[in-house]
Order: C-alpha cells, then structure tokens, then sequence
C-alpha cells in the first residue's frame, strides 16, 4: 500500500506552480508577442488594455499575496493599475517580472502547515490556503482575458499557450 498523499502539500505545490510560473509565463508570451501601442489598445472606455490588466494583476499579487502572506513591504495604488499612463512592454515587463521574483520569494517561505492559518485579510478570507486560492483564481481570469485580447490583436499568436505551459511548466505530468 502507498503512503498516503498529503493533500495540503499538493494544493500549496499546485498553486506555487500555477501562481509562480505558469500564469506569468502565459503574460510574458503574450507581451512579447505585442508592440507598445497594442499593449495599450483599448476597444473603449469602459475596458481595459493589456497593459492595465498586466498593472492590476500585478498589484494585486503584490498586495495580497507578497505583502499579505510574504510580509514584503508594498504600497499599493490600485487606481494607478487603471490610469491611462503608457510603459514601454520592457518598463512593464520590468514591474511584471519583480513581482514574479517577489511571488517566488514568498512561496519559498511557505510550507503546508501555514496554510490553515488566519487569512491576511480576513475581510475576504479566512485561512492563507483561501489568500492563494483567491490570487491564483483572480490572476487566472485576468491572464485569460489578456491571452483573448493577444489573440485578437495578433491572429495566430499564443496558438496552445495553455497547453505548452502546463506541460513545460510542471502543472500537468508529462
């Protein structure tokens, strides 16, 4: 008989794999595939560019789960996430990329015991495991739409993105 699985290690490990490379890794692609003026296109005024969803998740990320569970120092200015402002793809890529570090670092304090623990912000949840749950669900959704928004732009661009990072990334066995 095996030894019985320890589900919170799996659960803590999926997530990292998922919140840590896989999801950046679909952002990335999908910068690297756009010029600046894509990057920044909005079909109206009521929706978001690529750039201001990848400033949110960004944010959003750093907020709750870096300084919620990582206890990283971060001001966030969720407003700003939304302005108007233009990067260059490398100045975002730049901020992209220090958040990933950032992410990598706190799940590198983590080990399955703190996940039953007291949310960070109890307004939403009410253990960690929940905090990780809740980033990796919200920045599942925004990289969905900047993946959509990638794909519209640039016809052909992105073809089986999911597939080839959950299998190249370690989220799917192989």
């Amino acid at each position: 008989m095996s030894d019985p699985v320890d589900v919170s290690e799996v659960a803590l490990q999926a997530l990292r794999v998922r919140i840590t490379k896989v999801l950046p890794a679909q952002i990335r692609a999908c910068l690297e595939e756009l010029d600046d003026d894509q990057i920044w296109w909005r079909p109206n005024e009521q929706s978001n560019s690529i750039g201001n969803l990848v400033l949110h998740v960004r944010g959003s990320v750093t907020h709750f789960l870096c300084r919620g569970v990582g206890k990283l120092p971060y001001e966030r200015d969720r407003p700003a996430e939304f302005a108007t402002t233009v990067l260059s793809r490398d100045e975002l890529l730049e901020q992209f990329d220090e958040m990933v570090r950032q992410t990598e670092e706190t799940f590198a304090k983590l080990d399955s015991t703190h996940l039953i623990e007291p949310s960070t912000d109890p307004a939403y949840y009410s253990t960690i495991y929940e905090d990780l749950f809740g980033v990796a669900i919200h920045m599942a959704v925004h990289t969905g739409q900047i993946v959509y928004v990638t794909k519209l732009l640039r016809e052909g661009a992105v073809n089986d993105l999911w597939a080839q990072t959950h299998s190249s990334l370690g989220a799917w066995k192989t």
